[in-house]
């Protein structure tokens, strides 16, 4: 393939050296790194100076959206990323760190492929689809709702997208794959939240009592939003039934993201 401009934006970083960042692409593929997630998006870990990095490489957006990346239409998901990072942290909640991103064009001035860097946790986990720990989502619950109460929102928010390191029965919470992301300087209105508040529990039972936690943390009545919470649960069950089905249609994909997986 051949690149037309690499963009490189990264924050010094003794975990991150130039040779590092001049070695990919290629070595994302050829050299080291241990593959812990290969899907529609694929994440390597390397070990650079002691210190493990996390590499997250997004594959080549749909046409329609890779058009808007490619003229500045929208951010790139890999800028998004790092830039979201950055108000996270500045806002008192926790994600990996970030320490820089790669976006790569082609001859036309269209993106192909982009990189994320982060910090690698250790010891934590992701909540996971089947948690009914009372306990944990009693947790989960409450930095739910502060996370709301201070005008940040992740559109995302997925069982595997929040991670949780336990510490002497305490909870402490970290959020991954934030590219979709809103934030505001005043509280979220729980009207505006109910299609948030049904994503990190698949289980009616684990989800009521997540909704019900989450109201008493913010002052509401559970009873008067738990209904359409389960219903929109039940309607994204649907759908991700439906596109699961669309993704077997020849061709699909070029209206969809372009697994990495997908073999050459």
């Amino acid at each position: 393939m051949s690149l037309k401009k690499r963009t490189v934006s990264q924050f010094h970083n003794e975990a991150l050296p130039d040779q590092f960042i001049d070695g990919l692409p290629h070595d994302f593929f050829d050299h080291g790194g241990t593959l812990i997630h290969n899907a529609r998006n694929q994440i390597k870990v390397f070990e650079m100076n002691g210190n493990p990095v996390n590499v997250k490489k997004y594959c080549i957006p749909p046409i329609i959206n890779r058009i808007f990346y490619s003229y500045g239409i929208r951010r790139p998901k890999a800028k998004t990323t790092f830039v979201n990072a950055q108000e996270i942290l500045k806002r008192g909640f926790l994600t990996p760190k970030p320490y820089g991103y790669i976006i790569e064009r082609n001859g036309l001035g269209l993106i192909t492929y982009s990189y994320f860097f982060s910090e690698q946790l250790a010891d934590v986990k992701p909540l996971g689809y089947d948690c009914k720990d009372k306990k944990l989502i009693t947790a989960v619950a409450n930095f739910t709702a502060k996370l709301h109460e201070s005008g940040l929102l992740h559109i995302d928010y997925t069982p595997n997208n929040i991670l949780y390191r336990e510490e002497n029965g305490k909870y402490t919470f970290y959020l991954v794959d934030i590219n979709r992301f809103s934030f505001r300087n005043t509280p979220w209105p729980v009207s505006k939240l109910l299609n948030n508040l049904m994503k990190p529990f698949e289980n009616d039972d684990s989800l009521m009592f997540f909704v019900q936690e989450y109201a008493k943390a913010r002052g509401i009545d559970g009873n008067k939003i738990i209904k359409h919470v389960l219903r929109l649960r039940h309607m994204r069950n649907r759908y991700d039934d439906f596109k699961a089905n669309l993704k077997k249609i020849p061709g699909a994909y070029l209206f969809l993201n372009q697994p990495l997986s997908r073999k050459k």
